[in-house]
């Protein structure tokens, strides 16, 4: 037994000593476990900080590319190269980080420089879109100061997309509410919210929509609610051309499947929208209900919210939109930055200058260089042989008609213009009756025409030439290259036409009576004086300006009517008229002008002609930014929310952000533009606030004498199918422009019915900062006639066929006693502008609808129905030859879009690493 236990005790402590062995092992290998996890742990730590780094230094050199577009339109792979090495990003988040950056472009020539290319765009919000497409490929390597890298590729696009291929475009926000039934294709973008409404409609839209916010449908942009009105049908596809037999019906009928029907606004949570409940901003509430949520167009993509926005190249803080309709604020602005190469005065190949100063026609008031004999003073003409005679710019002596009225504040001395450097200044106040036979110009200023000459590359003047060819008219509508009965046939450019005394709508050979005033009875008091049909007897005072009322900048409201043909002087508008018939001629150089300078006008820089007009006669200087002109009226103060009548108060509105009377965005109330309006009609507007609503007889006093202020505007004429200059032409301005008769169309263009016709059009567009359309039936005599009575103003059956660009007024809360739908901008469906009663009358308009920017001269506030306008009945269409971009009207402007495409990760890890580079 001694023996046995003996061995026992050897035995355990054998096994002690392997359980013990095991134990260590055991613990061993546990250490080795958690020593492993930790460090792959923390290699994982450190992958991870690599990997959010290189994204975060990705997303970073993404951004920078497209603010280095807006910088520069056409970078060079230097400049990609200096981005890359001030790229990187720093942040807290990610700690230590070095990079390692490369930017290229895909394709280049044999210098180096990007190769574009004209594609449809293949992805994302915008695609299958036209753009001009600049690949790139971006490279970024992030590394760790513990050696773990991460090393990611993108390729982009940066697309400039032609904006007139969308058939409606807003940079703020966009509105729908017609009356009746309202159909336009073409897609719909916004970077601001959508509005969708229809009255009685129904409403339908014919391709994609997309907003930068929120579609809302429960009430207006002025927060009108719809609860009880608007509560027509509104209608989107869900399948590409979805809509388009419906569209094409009108309206009318059944729709098929693929469009479908948003069901009328009931004002409650299950809309068929994104938002409800209040204006999107500190009101209201996302619609996550299952009626938007399974929505078959928005989940189809056909509406979408929350996009990019979309811009124009050089948009960014303190440089708006607008720009591409002013002069360059310099000399010494180049052509080839952002902004420089969208602005359409660079753009253009005819320039037509205005100003109070020679100076004026000239960027940032420089000295004239070259040929100064084209800047011509109308004012203080030695006159123009034209034909068989000379003519004289307009000239009045109260002797020969009592209608006219001595201006309140004549030019001072040394040939000063009226207003130099502020109110007043330089000025004689006259009294009237003025002395007997005294005489002072109707047509006041300096003019310059130049063209971009096709061989030379430099601008030319011609102002000379065009004025030889006349500048006065007779009272007949121009709508043939050529004719006018008594006036000048050939003019290009018109300033003055036949003085109707009478008013009868005929100037005759003979004595006539004119008005000059009433009694103490109200009975009219009559004076006989003497009218002409010749151009040369008495020339300078034979003529009358070119003068015409527009209700929507003359009434403050749509209901504060005057009496009998008593008006309002900020609405009477003095027209320079362009006759596009002969500008074609001209450029042809055929009949009267074959030995013009017509021909050698340069064409193939934009693929057609672009035309340039810009009229700052009348504007005073804004004191708020150096005293200079820059292209606003400094109208403002045209809304006063809270008075019934509108009348100015000088007060900067603050009904809503932004300011509806702040359309500058410059965060003050610029009312100085008021204190000269009335001075042409002998009256005083420059009172305390300036108020340019003072009353003036516009039959009486109006059409007859000189307007002082910034109310100048271009009207097209004679611009009927056949008469626009092909391929194609683009009229660009800053000022307000009308659009008077057939334009690029005729009565009965089959195109309208059938699109797929092509009838000869030129690629059209027009470019400004307001278009109003007038009618073939518009006079200047029946609207001078009828200021305060719209049944005066009958228009008829109209064709116009052009893409538009222009400004609308801001939203802002409707105020109390006035109609539904005050506040708004008008909605699409008023973007052209009327003020005639079409009465049921069609307006046939086929184009595109693009607003960038708010009416900066044409300030007038959106009204309806009493006095301005009466609507027509709107047979509008998308033009689909602007998706062909050889078919795009010259001059378009460039959205511009940055697209990725791909996005990969390379597992090849850094080797080595030498300050920011990392090599594999």
């Amino acid at each position: 037994m001694a023996k046995l236990k003996r061995g026992s005790r050897g035995f355990s402590l054998i096994a002690s000593l392997l359980l013990l062995l095991l134990l260590s092992a055991i613990a061993a290998g546990l250490m080795f476990t958690v020593n492993g996890a930790g460090h792959v742990g923390t290699n994982d730590l450190e992958s991870n900080m690599a990997f959010y780094g290189a994204e975060s230094g990705m997303e970073k050199l993404t951004a920078d590319i497209a603010s280095l577009y807006q910088q520069k339109m056409s970078p060079t792979q230097s400049d990609l190269n200096t981005l890359a090495t001030t790229s990187p990003p720093t942040s807290a988040m990610v700690g230590p980080m070095s990079y390692s950056e490369n930017v290229t472009f895909v394709n280049v020539d044999k210098s180096g420089n990007p190769i574009t290319s004209t594609t449809v765009l293949s992805s994302g919000t915008y695609s299958g879109l036209t753009a001009e497409i600049i690949p790139i490929t971006l490279q970024v390597s992030a590394m760790r100061p513990s050696g773990a890298s991460v090393n990611m590729t993108r390729g982009i696009e940066v697309a400039l997309i032609p904006v007139f291929q969308f058939g409606v475009f807003s940079d703020s926000d966009l509105s729908y509410f017609a009356g009746p039934p309202f159909t336009f294709a073409g897609r719909v973008h916004t970077n601001g919210n959508l509005y969708l409404a229809a009255d009685s409609g129904p409403l339908v839209l014919g391709s994609q929509v997309t907003a930068v916010g929120q579609v809302v449908r429960d009430r207006l942009a002025n927060n009108f609610s719809n609860s009880t009105n608007y509560q027509g049908d509104v209608y989107l596809p869900n399948a590409t051309g979805g809509c388009d037999s419906f569209a094409a019906a009108g309206g009318s009928g059944n729709p098929p499947s693929s469009c479908v029907n948003m069901g009328p606004d009931s004002d409650t949570a299950s809309d068929n929208a994104s938002w409800t409940g209040g204006i999107p901003i500190g009101a209201g509430a996302a619609n996550n209900t299952t009626a938007w949520t399974t929505f078959s167009p928005h989940q189809n993509g056909f509406v979408q919210t929350g996009v990019p926005a979309l811009s124009l190249p050089f948009v960014q803080s303190g440089v708006t939109p607008v720009q591409i309709i002013r002069k360059p604020w310099t000399t010494t602005e180049s052509t080839t930055t952002p902004l420089g190469s969208s602005r359409e005065f660079n753009k253009a190949a005819i320039r037509i200058l205005l100003g109070d100063t020679q100076q004026e026609l000239h960027p940032s008031g420089s000295s004239p260089c070259c040929d100064a004999i084209n800047d011509i003073q109308l004012d203080n003409s030695p006159g123009f042989t034209v034909g068989a005679g000379t003519t004289y710019f307009a000239s009045a002596n109260s002797s020969l008609d009592p209608n006219w009225l001595q201006p309140r504040c004549q030019p001072g001395a040394n040939n000063q213009a009226p207003y130099p450097t502020n109110p007043e200044a330089g000025c004689v106040v006259q009294t009237n009756p003025p002395p007997a036979n005294t005489t002072w110009p109707l047509v006041r200023g300096w003019l310059r025409v130049e063209y971009l000459d096709s061989t030379s590359g430099k601008w030319t003047g011609v102002t000379k030439e065009w004025l030889q060819y006349g500048f006065a008219k007779s009272n007949t509508a121009r709508t043939a290259p050529g004719v006018d009965t008594t006036g000048h046939p050939n003019a290009i450019l018109i300033f003055q036409q036949l003085a109707d005394r009478d008013g009868s709508g005929t100037v005759t050979n003979g004595n006539v009576q004119v008005q000059t005033g009433v009694d103490a009875k109200g009975n009219p008091i009559y004076q006989t004086v003497t009218e002409s049909t010749s151009m040369v007897l008495n020339p300078a005072t034979n003529f009358y300006p070119i003068n015409l009322y527009d209700p929507r900048e003359g009434f403050p409201r749509d209901a504060t009517a005057l009496t009998g043909t008593q008006c309002y002087a900020n609405g009477i508008m003095n027209a320079v008229e362009l006759d596009v018939g002969n500008l074609q001629q001209w450029l042809l150089a055929k009949g009267a002008y074959t030995k013009g300078s017509g021909s050698k006008v340069n064409s193939t820089n934009q693929n057609g002609y672009v035309l340039y007009f810009s009229d700052r006669r009348g504007m005073e200087p804004d004191p708020n930014q150096g005293s200079v002109t820059y292209g606003e009226s400094g109208l403002e103060d045209d809304v006063n929310w809270g008075s019934a009548t509108g009348t100015p108060d000088g007060k900067l509105d603050t009904s809503a952000t932004p300011s509806p009377e702040d359309v500058d965005q410059n965060n003050l109330l610029d009312n100085w533009g008021g204190v000269n309006v009335g001075d042409g009609f002998g009256i005083s507007t420059n009172t305390v606030p300036p108020n340019p609503y003072a009353q003036v007889d516009c039959m009486n006093r109006g059409r007859q004498n000189w307007v002082s202020g910034a109310r100048h505007v271009l009207r097209l004429l004679d611009g009927s199918l056949g008469n626009l200059p092909l391929p194609g032409f683009t009229v660009a301005a800053e000022n307000p422009v009308y659009v008077q008769g057939d334009y690029n169309s005729i009565s009965g263009d089959s195109a309208f019915a059938n699109p797929s016709v092509d009838n000869g059009n030129a690629a059209a567009s027009v470019i400004a900062d307001a278009v109003t359309l007038l009618s073939d039936n518009w006079t200047d005599l029946n609207d001078m006639a009828n200021p305060n009575n719209l049944g005066g103003r009958n228009a008829k059956d109209t064709y116009y066929r052009m893409a538009i660009a222009a400004g609308k007024n801001i939203n802002f809360p409707q105020p109390a006693g006035t109609g539904n739908d005050y506040g708004t901008d008008g909605g699409v469906h008023n973007f052209l502008r009327y003020i005639e009663n079409w009465g049921g009358a069609n307006l046939y308009y086929r184009g595109s609808l693009i607003s960038f920017y708010y009416s900066q001269y044409a300030t007038g506030t959106f009204k309806c129905c009493t006095l301005v306008y009466s609507p027509p009945n709107r047979v509008y269409s998308f033009d689909s030859d602007f998706l062909t971009p050889s078919d795009l009207p010259p001059g378009t402007p460039m959205l511009q879009d940055v697209e990725n495409l791909t996005y990969w990760q390379s597992f090849s890890p850094c080797t080595t690493q030498s300050g920011t580079s990392c090599t594999n």
